[in-house]
């Protein structure tokens, strides 16, 4: 079976952003988190599902759920998650 991993920088946005979304909506912020692992999951499976991001960073792919991306490096037993982050955000300064 194929798993995933979370860097540290990761595992802090993913509890940024559920801290972020959990002052107005706390439920809202449990589908979210569940939604991004099941993401996870999903992608470990099948790495190549998630859109090339070379451009920010050599193997780089992410995968949009809802306003968020997640940015991962395949590997050959899963994948490693890099950042969790919103796609609003200049993603050029997050990988440079």
């Amino acid at each position: 079976m194929k798993t995933y991993s979370l860097s540290d920088e990761a595992v802090q946005d993913l509890e940024d952003l559920c801290d972020y979304i959990a002052q107005t909506n706390p439920k809202a912020a449990s589908q979210i988190f569940d939604e991004i692992r099941q993401k996870a999951k999903l992608l470990a499976q099948f790495s190549s599902l998630g859109k090339s991001y070379d451009r920010l960073a050599p193997n780089l792919r992410g995968a949009i759920v809802h306003d968020y991306i997640i940015f991962y490096y395949p590997r050959t037993n899963g994948i490693d998650i890099a950042r969790i982050i919103s796609g609003y955000r200049d993603l050029n300064t997050l990988f440079e």
